[in-house]
């Protein structure tokens, strides 16, 4: 199936004339029936009915006929934003990021070297102002937004395991279950940070009291303490993953943990916001 094959289908449809297509196109009007018929023998269906001296659209041609019209309308949506980045794109980009800030930022690192122009505007933290979500480009985060503003992807799925520090007598585990934990000295993010809020959901599901000893509001100094010994930690497998070395082990948890973190994009962003949301998502594959 070929684009000017779509083309010379589009045109005669619109005015269910063969003749018509053919002089648009300045090509022979064999050609464009040729080319129709080579259409429905690819598709297995008529889209015309014929007659000695008319050409009607049928049922099939309707609805093939909708369905290249809102390619075409993608195909020059998609001309126009490249037409508009065909300059060195410029200008800020806002973003809310709750989750998976390493590879986020990993990704501003990699966005910066080749459009240098770009400038961001980050925030780590909504203060619970949720009704501001609208103000962002982009919004990174395992909660959901319930706002037509915004479209939503999966960002991340990643599992939680239980990190202990190798001088532990849990270390000498593969898995663990959480009613394990009951005993088990914790570090761990602060209320209100998504990895606290799921170990809080995940105990109070299976009624277990966390023994919080150390509690601190950056990754890098939690697993600083729990390879000093000080605890184990709930620890999410991607989002925290460059963290692990041989003073970390990760434990299984038994009764599967995961984090879901999405992508949302507000729809009045920025061509260019919405550039950088789209290499996001292809950094995730």
């Amino acid at each position: 199936m070929e684009l000017l094959q779509l083309k010379y289908f589009q045109c005669a449809a619109k005015k269910e004339n063969i003749s018509h297509a053919a002089q648009i196109f300045m090509v022979p009007p064999s050609s464009v029936s040729a080319s129709i018929k080579k259409l429905e023998t690819e598709l297995g269906v008529t889209l015309f009915d014929r007659t000695a001296n008319t050409l009607k659209l049928n049922a099939n041609g309707k609805i093939f006929l909708r369905a290249i019209d809102a390619a075409d309308k993608e195909i020059k949506k998609a001309k126009t934003e490249m037409l508009d980045l065909a300059q060195m794109p410029f200008g800020e980009i806002t973003l809310l990021i709750l989750t998976n800030r390493r590879i986020v930022t990993d990704m501003i690192s990699k966005f910066k070297k080749e459009y240098p122009e770009v400038s961001f505007s980050i925030k780590h933290d909504d203060y619970g102002d949720y009704a501001a979500y609208h103000k962002y480009d982009i919004v990174i985060t395992d909660r959901e937004i319930e706002s037509v503003q915004f479209e939503c992807k999966e960002f991340i799925r990643e599992e939680i395991f239980l990190a202990v520090p190798k001088q532990s007598l849990l270390s000498d585990l593969e898995q663990i279950n959480l009613k394990q934990l009951r005993e088990t000295a914790l570090i761990c993010m602060p209320k209100g940070s998504s990895i606290r809020g799921c170990m809080d959901r995940y105990c109070k599901q299976y009624d277990v009291e966390p023994n919080i000893v150390i509690e601190c509001d950056d990754p890098y100094y939690v697993c600083e303490y729990l390879k000093m010994g000080l605890g184990s930690a709930f620890f999410p497998s991607v989002s925290w993953n460059k963290q692990v070395d041989d003073k970390i082990k990760l434990l299984k948890i038994n009764e599967g943990l995961y984090r879901h973190s999405y992508l949302y994009v507000n729809k009045e962003s920025t061509n260019v916001a919405k550039l950088f949301a789209n290499q996001l998502e292809m950094e995730r594959m």
